[in-house]
């Protein structure tokens, strides 16, 4: 491989060794990439269907179904389509969730996608319910115990947005988050689990 080539696009692992970096499409994996959300599409033509074409998407074919890179209002999701299509029109997404670790990072992507598609510009914490928000701050809590500023936290937790933000809303966000942590790891899992 030429590296003045590789050096060009960064290093990635095309399907093909032979292809460079450069004319490789891109590849990714929701086995592999939490942020990569599973879905089924099914073809529909109820009023809630969603019509990804409109987004502008890079659509690549697969062997197990399609690979979909959208921009939702300036945001960047990926989809691993399953089952269906997204090419032909409008579909009704249904979501595949790893029941492990990865559940919390993809409920977090799914909202924020949701949120994009229906066009509302809602804060990244504010809408949300109890227990993704108190998963979120128990992430913050232990990114903060391993040493993350509250902007590294931002940005691996909150959708892309300015640091601090207009009036340090980012700011202010991730110090309720790591407060609420704090105080969800004083209290144990019980009120957790309790609702």
């Amino acid at each position: 491989m030429n590296l003045a080539r590789s050096m060009t696009g960064g290093f990635t692992f095309p399907e093909d060794p032979g292809v460079d970096c450069i004319r490789a499409a891109p590849m990714w994996r929701a086995d592999a990439d939490p942020r990569v959300l599973s879905v089924l599409a099914n073809a529909t033509t109820a009023s809630d269907a969603v019509d990804v074409r409109r987004f502008d998407p890079h659509i690549f074919p697969g062997l197990g179904g399609e690979h979909v890179r959208v921009t939702v209002h300036g945001e960047v999701f990926r989809l691993d389509v399953v089952s269906g299509s997204v090419m032909s029109g409008p579909v009704c997404l249904t979501y595949l969730l790893a029941r492990d670790q990865r559940m919390a990072v993809q409920m977090n992507c799914i909202q924020r996608l949701q949120r994009g598609l229906e066009g509302t510009s809602c804060g990244p914490v504010r809408r949300q319910s109890r227990i993704s928000r108190s998963v979120m701050a128990l992430r913050a809590h232990d990114a903060r115990a391993d040493g993350a500023s509250l902007r590294e936290m931002a940005t691996e937790l909150l959708a892309p947005g300015e640091w601090p933000g207009p009036g340090e809303c980012r700011k202010s966000a991730m110090r309720r988050l790591v407060a609420m942590g704090e105080k969800l790891v004083r209290q144990g899992p019980l009120p957790v689990l309790q609702w």
